[in-house]
């Protein structure tokens, strides 16, 4: 179960440092030397500016390539940037390494598919990353924390489909913080004539657990300020269709206004990282407040031993003070942000302009409430033991009243993915005629809406290639919906007696061909739309 250290990390000069084993914290609320943290809440803003950014979906896939822009929109500060792939079946991480952002600066990165069919990424950048990324070199995503219990080829698969999380861990001054004094870390890292020194010593430097604000401050950091957006597309060559989107930012604040976020960087090692339970809601690295049914602990070991690498993540404490259930309040505040009660938006099957539509739904925040621990599947574990459930409430009374639990999850029979249904849907034609019955979702003959998988993939009348191409997780439409029109899916997701629907961000991708296009000239289109939703009235 333990990441491939080589491609992940680089534990073999951390232990020519003499930096391994470190275990201490790396969470730091801001006080002097460094800004004062003054945010004390998160918030969405799809396309926006903010802290941290989540590419709800990437896809390399059919030929398709996915391409990502980070821009830092600070022109003061450089950033100390932590970019994570996870894989859309259960969220398993699948890539992660640091940015080093300069003011100003873009970072690019394309993924595709490799030869052996494992997403690779590649950056034609300057800017500096831990460890390098060298310009025009591919680095294959890792398939070691994938279900073991799957071949080769579908491991590969499960790499070519997921989601992106991006966190501001850190600013990176001109000066030392509470100095006159040049930072060096800010020198290294700081293009001149268009390019980035990336002074390997001093980025090397970072390499270590800097636990206390005076630290922080001579490492070369200073508390997160906001600064950060982004912007996707996945683009198909060979069949000349496009889709993109802008990432969707979230905000640390006070009063509705941008603040200073806690200092939240942990060294790209593969050394244990310190008290995870402090820094994480992912229920298996955790050893308190996990369950596997609904009042059932399971063990007070984690299912992984959770190495540096591994934070922060969306439940790192970013604006309160680390403890152990302070993970667990800001991975519920953060699920309860994205959480609606319907998804509407619109597709089109129109034969005559070869139209198809495939609509992503992405969940970026439900790893922190449940998560699949294959080790148990390995062990002839039944689904109850398979499912583990942080208790994000953590009233003591277990996860019954959690948005995900033992009750309204499900393990698929194949691949190991955890399930929740929607409760109905309703399609409409673009003249007012409208069922909410007799659609069948295939394989099988389920009758209503299934998200199997953290990010998955709804296609609208097409058992075959489709839109994305998806195949992690992937359910078809394969009766019942009219040829044009809109569609509204309800996830009122009610939770002792309470309506609390479930965490989904998405779009409806739709693909068409002009059949008069002239010879020579592209006739394929791409159209991304983002849904629409309806939120809950209440929040646990």
């Amino acid at each position: 179960m333990r990441k491939n250290v080589l491609a992940l990390s680089i534990a073999a000069m951390i232990g020519g440092l003499g930096f391994a084993g470190a275990a201490s914290a790396d969470v730091v609320v801001g006080t002097a030397p460094l800004k004062t943290t003054t945010a004390t809440t998160m918030s969405f803003a799809e396309g926006g500016v903010g802290h941290a950014l989540l590419v709800p979906y990437f896809n390399a896939q059919n030929g398709n390539m996915t391409v990502m822009h980070v821009v830092n929109t600070d022109t003061s500060n450089g950033k100390a940037v932590k970019v994570r792939f996870r894989g859309a079946l259960n969220s398993d991480d699948i890539l992660d390494f640091q940015v080093f952002m300069s003011p100003g600066d873009v970072w690019t990165a394309a993924v595709t598919a490799g030869s052996d069919g494992v997403a690779q990424i590649v950056t034609a950048d300057g800017t500096c990353t831990l460890p390098t990324l060298a310009k025009g070199v591919n680095q294959r995503f890792v398939t070691d924390r994938l279900n073991p219990g799957i071949s080769e080829a579908d491991k590969a698969n499960n790499t070519r489909e997921g989601y992106v999380e991006i966190f501001n861990m850190a600013d990176i001054p001109q000066l030392l913080a509470g100095t006159t004094t040049v930072n060096p870390l800010y020198t290294a890292i700081k293009h001149v004539n268009g390019v980035a020194p990336c002074t390997s010593s001093t980025l090397n430097a970072t390499l270590q657990n800097f636990t206390t604000p005076a630290a922080v401050a001579a490492a070369g950091f200073d508390t997160p300020s906001t600064g950060l957006l982004g912007d996707w597309y996945i683009i198909n060559v060979a069949q000349t269709t496009t889709f993109s989107g802008g990432a969707t930012a979230i905000r640390a604040e006070n009063n509705g206004a941008q603040a200073i976020a806690n200092f939240v960087h942990f060294p790209q090692s593969a050394s244990a990282a310190p008290t995870p339970d402090t820094y994480t809601a992912d229920p298996l690295f955790r050893t308190v407040n996990v369950f596997t049914t609904g009042t059932t602990a399971p063990t007070t070991v984690p299912a992984i031993a959770a190495a540096n690498y591994d934070l922060p993540d969306m439940s790192t404490p970013y604006v309160t003070a680390p403890n152990a259930t302070a993970p667990l309040t800001q991975a519920r505040l953060l699920t309860n942000a994205l959480a609606v009660t319907s998804i509407a938006n619109q597709y089109a099957n129109d034969t005559s302009i070869s139209a198809k539509t495939d609509w992503v739904f992405s969940m970026p925040t439900r790893r922190y409430n449940v998560a699949s621990n294959y080790a148990a599947a390995q062990t002839g574990g039944n689904a109850a033991q398979v499912r583990y459930f942080s208790d994000l409430i953590a009233t003591g009374n277990g996860v019954a009243d959690e948005r995900f639990n033992p009750g309204n999850t499900s393990l698929a029979t194949t691949g190991g993915a955890i399930c929740v249904s929607s409760t109905g849907q309703a399609f409409f034609d673009r003249e007012e005629t409208t069922t909410t019955t007799g659609a069948v979702f295939s394989p099988g003959s389920i009758t209503q809406t299934r998200f199997c998988g953290e990010t998955s993939v709804l296609s609208f009348r097409d058992g075959g290639t489709s839109v994305l191409g998806a195949s992690v997780a992937r359910q078809d439409l394969s009766s019942g919906s009219f040829t044009n029109g809109w569609s509204r899916v309800d996830v009122p997701n009610v939770v002792a007696g309470q309506s609390l629907g479930l965490p989904i961000l998405g779009a409806s991708f739709i693909k068409l061909s002009n059949p008069s296009a002239a010879a020579g000239t592209s006739g394929t289109y791409g159209i991304t739309w983002p849904h629409r939703f309806t939120f809950p009235t209440v929040t646990p």
